[in-house]
């Protein structure tokens, strides 16, 4: 555990953390990247960025959070690098990591489906949602990040949502 001192995580809780939450890390990565190989730079970016900074971590959030936040923020890094993005099948990246069928069959069907209709949005509209929608990112937050006005991204999280709902009409009756 974090020295009670000063918080500081020690390597077994990085190792506690990837272990609890390191596949949701990699997800998150690969719904803003849709490239497994930049979702896997992103995550490990992520970690050895959490690493080396480990003693700015105050404590204020979880260890797991602390990390999520900064595997997001490398993984937008990425994406920005390397204009234009990855025309990897999101589909094709999400089932090399996939829960067992038995288990998560809805939740599967409902990611496959999502990731289909998100390929209307704009590239804009898509990074929007998923920071607000998926990460549970401030709409502001997501401005700073993406450098853009608190208007735009209002506008493109509504676009995106109006988008999604007609592709997806199962999810306007639940």
């Amino acid at each position: 555990m974090a020295d009670e001192n000063n918080q500081t995580p020690g390597e077994s809780d990085f190792h506690q953390a990837i272990a609890r939450r390191g596949d949701q890390w990699y997800a998150a990565c690969l719904r803003i990247t849709r490239n497994p190989e930049l979702a896997g730079d992103a995550v490990q970016d992520a970690l050895l960025n959490a690493w080396r900074k480990r003693r700015q971590f105050q404590g204020g959030a979880a260890l797991e959070t602390w990390i999520h936040r900064i595997a997001v923020n490398s993984a937008l890094s990425l994406l920005r690098a390397r204009r234009p993005v990855s025309d990897t099948d999101p589909d094709e990246a999400m089932a090399n990591d996939e829960p067992s069928p038995e288990d998560h069959q809805q939740v599967r069907e409902l990611d496959r489906d999502l990731q289909s209709a998100m390929r209307s949005l704009s590239e804009t509209e898509r990074l929007c949602f998923v920071l607000k929608h998926l990460e549970d990112w401030r709409l502001q937050e997501i401005a700073e990040e993406l450098d853009a006005s608190l208007g735009t991204v209002k506008q493109a999280v509504f676009r995106a949502v109006k988008k999604l709902r007609g592709s997806m009409p199962d999810l306007r009756s639940a």
